[in-house]
């Protein structure tokens, strides 16, 4: 009886551990195509890129990730930024950054959003995460 118990908590807990990386690599992928779909009708990206932070870490990691660089950061895979996103912001502070990236921003709009950003997240997961948008920039145009 207690085996079966056992045997049933297991299979509970491996059913909550794989449901929650499948939903965790469902929305990452989701708010990815969402943001990325909404700078290509506005054209965000090419603008994007013409930021000189952007430009310094394009020119950075350009190509190719080597092993040094990707030891330098804290992550390097949308998943792994993902997880962290969800340690620091709520479902739907993470949803309403994704809208209003999709749906064009206002110079003030990306002024706030870089604040939060900025104050929830270290120098080296801002960086981390810029640089995983340039790789899906890089991949998605």
């Amino acid at each position: 009886m207690i085996g079966k118990f056992v045997l049933l908590l297991v299979l509970l807990g491996a059913f909550g551990y794989l449901s929650y990386n499948f939903a965790l690599d469902y929305m990452s992928q989701q708010m990815t195509d969402q943001v990325k779909s909404g700078m290509i009708a506005d054209g965000d990206a090419e603008a994007l890129l013409e930021d000189p932070r952007v430009k310094e870490l394009a020119e950075k990691y350009s190509g190719e990730l080597t092993a040094e660089q990707k030891e330098s950061l804290p992550f390097t895979t949308k998943e792994e930024a993902t997880r962290v996103l969800f340690s620091k912001f709520s479902v739907s502070e993470l949803y309403d950054l994704a809208s209003k990236a999709s749906g064009g921003m206002s110079a003030e709009d990306q002024a706030q959003i870089q604040e939060l950003l900025e104050s929830r997240l270290t120098e080296e997961e801002l960086e981390a995460i810029m640089v995983i948008g340039l790789d899906e920039i890089r991949r998605g145009f």
